[in-house]
């Protein structure tokens, strides 16, 4: 029996489990349900040496009222963050803002963000989601840069055309990316499946950024291959640390977070807060395996 199988067995049960059993098993992962929660974990890190990003967990609003109560959310976070004087930005799903309802309203939306953010000498991450609303997250983000040099997007590694929109925003404007291998569940013809096969087109990719001049990478992974790879990469190409950063999910793989920033390697955590941590909570455990593991070793292990 193979340990993803393993994994998949053990949590497949997990929606069902009462709420209070899955935030023992999901804490960890979560900085909790709200703005001070995520600031307390946030100025932990800071002390730690890693800088952070906080995502207000949500997707998929349908109504005007629910994207603007994400859009104040992300706004007080912003201020927040400048007034506690944190070094953390801010990361946005776009369906959050409406982008499946009204993709023109998500879009004003996004960009008073990153008008707000640019005043506050900070940073927005439009994150990727499904390869159905690649090529919109990839057109709004392009639309943003052409205004703010604070925003960037993400590249997912599985995907075939990711080398192409690579080459793209890298010949077409500066370029911030987080480069990871992505997680959505996709069709063989759209997405790599096979774990070979993703770290493969990660390393590709990862130097295709460098080389190509992107103004900052993310190197958000958790696989020791990758990041041992990322590491010869860089001192390889003399890449300035100015150019990218290591980034982690809270409570995965701290002995490798704590290694890299002892060796000096800027990292960013991503600090996941808000109110519907539950449906997070099932995603996350579902979709990734390697938290799965962490999760059932915590379980048994005394602390």
């Amino acid at each position: 029996m193979s340990v993803n199988f393993l994994h998949q067995l053990l949590i497949a049960p997990i929606p069902y489990l009462p709420k209070s059993l899955v935030w023992t098993l999901s804490r960890r992962y979560i900085a909790g349900t709200d703005l001070a929660s995520a600031f307390d974990v946030v100025r932990t890190l800071n002390n730690a040496g890693c800088c952070a990003t906080v995502d207000v967990l949500g997707e998929d609003s349908t109504t005007r009222e629910e994207v603007e109560q994400a859009r104040d959310l992300y706004l007080a976070a912003i201020a927040g963050i400048d007034r506690k004087k944190l070094d953390c930005n801010v990361s946005v799903k776009l369906s959050d803002f409406g982008l499946r309802m009204d993709a023109e309203y998500c879009y004003a939306a996004i960009r008073e963000l990153a008008r707000r953010a640019k005043e506050q000498r900070n940073f927005v991450r439009i994150d990727m989601e499904d390869s159905s609303v690649t090529d919109v997250t990839l057109n709004i983000y392009q639309r943003l840069r052409n205004d703010f040099e604070n925003v960037g997007t993400v590249i997912q590694a599985c995907m075939r055309r990711s080398p192409d929109d690579v080459k793209h925003l890298l010949d077409t404007g500066p370029t911030h990316i987080r480069l990871c291998k992505g997680i959505y569940l996709e069709a063989e013809e759209i997405a790599f499946t096979a774990a070979d096969d993703i770290r493969v087109a990660y390393g590709v990719l990862l130097e295709q950024l460098f080389v190509g001049g992107a103004v900052k990478v993310g190197i958000a992974t958790h696989d020791p291959h990758l990041v041992e790879q990322a590491k010869g990469l860089i001192e390889r190409l003399q890449i300035d640390r100015s150019r990218y950063e290591f980034q982690m999910l809270l409570g995965v793989a701290e002995n490798m977070r704590a290694s890299l920033v002892g060796d000096g390697h800027p990292l960013r955590v991503y600090v996941p807060f808000g109110e519907r941590w539950f449906a997070y909570s099932v995603r996350r455990l579902r979709e990734n395996p390697e938290i799965a593991g962490h999760i059932v070793r915590n379980l048994f292990t005394r602390h």
